[in-house]
């Protein structure tokens, strides 16, 4: 019978470096005798659980969910300016300097019925509207004027 020698199976080239790779009970390669594959040669798709943490360093291009961004203290912000809906209703006993600020802004030597305008003014209506002693016997069209505890207003001719 005619035929020729082939070579069978060396047990000392099972997982050495130009030998044969060994398998693992479940029929894979053994982790240790997979070399390192350079990320060019790799196609397909990823699934979640084989990509690893990514340093945010890393990501340099962009636009992340909203839901990915985290709360951020105000104290990080230090650029830039808000937008006038970013920002909340202050008192003014919140916004420091500025009492300093509106100094000289308004003439407190200006009186209204009287008072300086260096402090709050209540007006009241008969601060701004003339209580008389007897009904004139004309007025402006709109004049308002008080006469014994009743309010008149001048009308034109109908």
């Amino acid at each position: 019978m005619a035929g020729q020698w082939s070579e069978i199976l060396d047990a000392e080239k099972l997982g050495v470096p130009n030998g044969i790779a060994e398998l693992d009970a479940n029929g894979k390669l053994v982790a240790a005798q997979i070399p390192e594959i350079d990320p060019g040669h790799i196609s397909g798709v990823l699934s979640a659980s084989q990509i690893p943490e990514l340093d945010a360093s890393k990501i340099t291009t962009g636009a992340f969910d909203t839901a990915r961004i985290p709360a951020l203290d105000a104290s990080k912000i230090s650029t830039g300016a808000f937008n006038v809906d970013r920002i909340p209703t202050l008192a003014q006993s919140k916004i420091s300097g500025l009492t300093t600020a509106l100094e000289g802004k308004v003439e407190t030597t200006t009186k209204v019925n009287g008072i300086a305008l260096d402090r709050d003014i209540v007006l009241k209506s008969t601060d701004i509207i003339e209580e008389v002693a007897e009904l004139p016997l004309d007025g402006i069209i709109g004049e308002l004027i008080a006469f014994e505890g009743v309010l008149y207003v001048w009308k034109g001719a109908e």
